[in-house]
């Protein structure tokens, strides 16, 4: 197995046991995360705050399941599935608050994490924003045809 892939599989178990600091050590101070619609988080510091602590507020049974994780020299790329129920306030990268809306969330996501000297200096994520916030009742959902 890849250094990389472990340091993947590592990072995944210590978040969905919420244990922020063990995950923080996985990752570089300078990390880079983007996210779509045009969410970015520079920083360690702004990564746990904005990212893994926000989003144990906004669904404190939050889990990341992984369906493939996949390593190719230093980048890994993940598939998997995001499942909680949002119960606490999120708050976004850019400072957007959502009340709870008591709904639960379970949409698949994908990811490209680079790492570099053991640790993850940045993370790609994908998924679908328009099924996120339908399974929050904040859009309609579509129309069958």
């Amino acid at each position: 197995m890849s250094d990389a892939k472990r340091v993947l599989e590592e990072a995944i178990e210590l978040w969905n046991t919420g244990d922020r600091e063990a995950w923080a050590a996985l990752y570089h101070e300078d990390v880079e995360w983007e996210a779509p619609g045009g969410s970015r988080i520079s920083g360690l510091e702004d990564l746990k705050v904005k990212y893994f602590d926000a989003l144990l507020e906004a669904a404190p049974d939050r889990l990341s399941t992984v369906d493939n994780l996949l390593a190719e020299g230093d980048l890994v790329a993940e598939e998997g599935r995001y499942t909680g129920t949002h119960t606490g306030t999120w708050r976004s990268p850019e400072g957007v608050v959502i009340p709870a809306t008591g709904k639960s969330l379970d949409f698949p996501f994908s990811a490209i994490f680079r790492v570099e000297n053991g640790k993850i200096a940045s993370i790609r994520l994908y998924y679908d924003q328009i099924d996120v916030l339908t399974q929050l009742g904040l859009m309609p959902a579509p129309a069958s045809a």
